[in-house]
């Protein structure tokens, strides 16, 4: 960085001086390239007043001048423009760029002219504007008074003590508590499915965490397995080892399960009282094993069909075994109790109990054998023995009534009837009569139950209604009478009102337009009205009634017209004036002179439509007022409704003027840029390139390939101009009054003036200074002895700044102090060696010395 200096006895100023001075301004500005606008200082607000200040915008450090009366959002946006200065030869050129700033309600969005973009802007709102503390402060420390509710460190923070949060410490990865002595660390995580993760890990490797999952539950693994979850059904884990537990009422200890917490005598403990999920919705099973894995249970309860099955040996050990019916009682047939006994098969062999629903019998039931009645005494039935139904005393005599009964009985003789012949020969007769007859072939004889019942199942039910028949359709064509499809199809509803006739299916308007389906609809119409001789709707409303007497005529202007008749106010109207037969004049006496006048007067008309619509032509004489107000108010209309286009064209020719759509073809457009005459050229038979020509030559402009072909731009700086050799070049300089690089030295090299660096805390190089113009450098200035980097035998006392190149070739300079007494004559050697930098001196009787020194090389 150059920095001006400007001793006393007066300086020239260079431009170069300026470009520094320039540059040291705009090297503050550099801490700010990386921060969006911003307002430096100032622009308070306060109601609707900003006060002035300064703001960073579009890379420029800008004054605003504030405002009073600002509506929010305000925005304050940048405005740049130049200044020219004259030049040498008195020419014009851009001097300084004004970079400057405004404000307003909205941005302009014309873009800016010196940068071509839309103008940046600053946008301020009545609680809030982007500030130095946010935008730079902000965005390299942590602010403790932020304007935003929240900021951002990009990289790790690390703080020595103690963190304490008065609200919520978030994380978007995670929460670790790390002991770096073991490797293990605690760390809390949210996980991607949204569950929150509590977890051990050993060097970054995950051993055990417990999840806090999204439908609140919780899980707890080992090593990625899940060994628990606590949710909403409670405590699920794969594998449990304790001594006792309770839950509810029920205790588990040792090999027992008692209920616990019931001070009842009825407490229980109740197996699969709820089905699938606690619910009632499938049915459960309850079975004892034998403790061998075995296939069967020896025990079960089958909940489906409210079962008891045991698959072994029922030892009841108390006073007796009781069966009861959970649903009837003993009035009800349908109460059943019974034991069945069954093979492997599942089939019955034998049972007992109540096992009929129709009767209150008790069965005792062998399928495979008999049933034995073994007692060391006899066998006592209290009630009636029955034998197949029949009751045995029904079956079986008892030795009393059979020996009254054989005592009344007649002796069988050999050869001979009975004594007492109730079944005679006659019945007999009749009786061998009797024999099996057929219905299929009539003959005497009578008919089986069975073959009577297959007749009559071919026959019709008289309460059926026909309704048995097998073939209905072959039963109509027997009767010859129609189905209800057949009548429907084929005669017309009383409902349908004829609609049938005239209802076009589907079939008929298949492939038909709208027209041709009205068409043949209106054929069918037609039809119809001829078969039934009636007029088609509406002819008779068109019709005069003859007891109507003329009165239903709709127009009657019209037909008084037709029949060349007056109404009565048009005859009366004609008859005003008229002199009754038996009326006597008695006035002024009408003369023919008087006649001959009147007859002179007529009134005119104008050009116009009566109320028959019959056009009336223009005739001479007085106008009416109410016809001359009648046709003002049609002029005025005219100019209201427009004129037509004869009526234009006529009005235009008469002013002597264009209309518009004549203005539009004859005259090119403003906003067509003369694209409307390209146009009308091409219309004649040129080409857009031809008429663009023939355009340009009308206005003596040369086109645009002439220009970038004959012309250099501005902005180019001459980087267009093609000069072919050197020649060219050096003659484009001459004509300019310009030198050619080649033959010219370029501008030297000059850093002006600088002060030489020091090479520590023991040097001072204040009043020594360095300059370098091309390749030729001087060093300047004074030193003293004493202020040195080092001993006096090769101390350093000054260093070439990094602006200046340093010397090839090693070379030196001395100073001598002269005194009356030669023996204190000593001096020093200042010696600056080659491609290096340090100015070292070797001194001896010459210590704390101002001595002025001067160095000049060649690079």
């Amino acid at each position: 960085m150059k920095e001006y200096i400007a001793e006393s006895g007066g300086r020239y100023t260079y431009s170069d001086d300026i470009s520094n001075l320039q540059e040291l301004a705009l090297s503050m500005t550099s801490i700010f390239d990386a921060c969006s606008n911003f307002i430096i200082s100032g622009c308070e607000v306060n109601g609707a007043n900003i006060s002035p200040g300064y703001v960073w915008l579009n890379g420029k450090i800008r004054r605003y001048d504030g405002c009073n009366d600002a509506v929010f959002p305000y925005y304050i946006y940048e405005i740049n423009s130049n200044d020219p200065v004259t030049y040498a030869n008195e020419i014009n050129k851009r001097g300084r760029c004004n970079y400057l700033c405004t404000g307003g309600k909205s941005v302009p969005a014309k873009p800016d002219t010196i940068t071509n973009l839309v103008p940046r802007f600053i946008e301020v709102k009545a609680d809030y504007a982007p500030r130095f503390i946010d935008k730079f402060i902000g965005k390299y420390a942590l602010l403790l008074d932020s304007p935003f509710s929240k900021q951002t460190v990009k990289k790790d923070l690390v703080v020595a003590g103690n963190i304490t949060g008065e609200k919520n410490i978030e994380s978007k990865t995670a929460i670790s508590v790390i002991n770096e002595s073991t490797g293990y660390s605690l760390k809390n995580i949210v996980k991607a499915t949204g569950g929150g993760s509590l977890g051990i890990y050993q060097n970054g490797l995950l051993v055990n965490e417990l999840v806090i999952n999204t439908n609140g539950s919780f899980s707890f693994f080992k090593q990625g397995v899940e060994i628990a979850r606590i949710d909403s059904n409670g405590l699920s884990f794969a594998n449990s080892s304790s001594q006792t537990a309770h839950i509810g009422a029920l205790g588990i200890y040792g090999s027992n399960i008692i209920n616990t917490a019931d001070d009842v005598n009825t407490g229980s403990v109740n197996v699969n009282y709820s089905g699938y999920k606690e619910g009632t919705t499938r049915f459960r099973n309850f079975n004892v094993y034998n403790g061998k894995q075995a296939g069967v249970p020896i025990l079960q309860v089958e909940g489906a069909t409210d079962s008891v099955f045991i698959h072994g040996l029922l030892s009841v050990n108390g006073t007796g075994l009781e069966i009861k019916n959970k649903t009837y009682d003993k009035g009800n047939k349908l109460l059943q109790g019974y034991i069945d006994w069954k093979d492997k098969a599942n089939d019955i062999i034998g049972f007992a109990g109540y096992k009929d629903t129709s009767t209150f019998d008790f069965w005792i039931r062998n399928a495979i054998g008999n049933i034995v009645l073994s007692t060391i005494g006899y066998v006592d039935i209290i009630g009636e023995l029955k034998i197949n139904g029949v009751n045995i005393k029904d079956t079986y005599v008892n030795k009393t009534d059979f020996t009254s009964a054989l005592a009344k009985k007649v002796a069988v003789v050999e050869g001979k009837q009975l004594s007492t012949e109730d079944f005679t020969t006659a019945f007999k007769t009749k009786l061998n009569s009797i024999n099996k007859g057929s219905i299929a072939t009539p003959d005497d004889g009578f008919a089986t139950t069975a073959e009577l019942s297959g007749e009559l199942n071919k026959k019709l039910s008289g309460s059926a209604n026909l309704s048995d028949l097998a073939d209905k359709g072959t039963a109509r064509v027997n009767l010859n009478v129609y189905s209800k499809e057949d009548a429907n199809s084929m005669f017309l509803k009383i409902t349908g009102n004829l609609l049938e006739l005239v209802t076009l299916s589907a079939e008929e308007i298949n492939g038909l337009t709208t027209e041709q389906a009205q068409e043949l609809k209106a054929k069918k119409q037609a039809t119809v009205r001829e078969n039934i001789d009636a007029e088609k709707k509406g002819v008779v409303d068109l019709r005069l009634a003859k007891t109507a007497n003329l009165s239903d005529v709709p127009d009657k202007v019209q037909a008084r017209k037709n029949i060349s008749v007056y109404s009565i106010s048009e005859v009366d109207k004609k008859l005003e004036g008229y002199l009754q037969t038996d009326a006597e004049y008695k006035g002024v006496l009408f003369t023919a002179e008087h006649r001959t006048k009147l007859e002179g007067i007529r009134s005119g008309a104008f050009a116009s439509v009566d109320e028959y619509e019959n056009s009336v032509a223009m005739k001479d004489g007085y106008a009416m007022v109410a016809d001359i107000i009648k046709q003002l108010e049609k002029k005025a209309n005219l100019l209201l409704d427009n004129y037509t286009d004869d009526q234009r064209k006529t009005i235009c020719t008469n002013l002597k003027i264009y209309s518009k759509t004549d203005a539009d073809t004859t005259f090119a457009s403003v906003g067509n840029m003369f694209q409307d005459y390209i146009a009308y050229l091409a219309k004649e038979g040129k080409t857009t390139a031809q008429a663009q020509t023939i355009l340009r030559d009308k206005l003596n402009v040369p086109s645009k390939e002439d220009v970038s072909g004959n012309y250099l731009r501005k902005d180019a700086k001459l980087t267009d101009l093609s000069l072919p050799n050197d020649d060219a070049k050096k003659l484009a300089c001459r004509t300019i009054g310009a030198a050619y690089a080649e033959e010219y030295q370029t501008k030297l090299k000059d850093t002006g003036w600088l002060q030489m660096s020091n090479s520590g805390g023991n040097t001072d190089t204040r009043q020594l200074f360095v300059r370098q113009i091309g390749n030729m450098v001087c060093i300047q200035g004074i030193i003293n002895t004493a202020k040195r980097d080092g001993s006096n035998q090769g101390g350093t006392v000054a260093i070439i700044p990094n602006q200046i190149d340093p010397p090839k070739y090693g070379l030196s300079t001395s100073a001598q102090s002269f005194n009356d007494d030669h023996k204190h004559n000593r001096g020093t050697t200042f010696v600056l060696r080659g491609n290096t930098r340090n100015i070292v001196l070797y001194e001896s009787g010459h210590y704390n010395i101002d001595t002025e020194i001067n160095f000049s090389y060649m690079t």
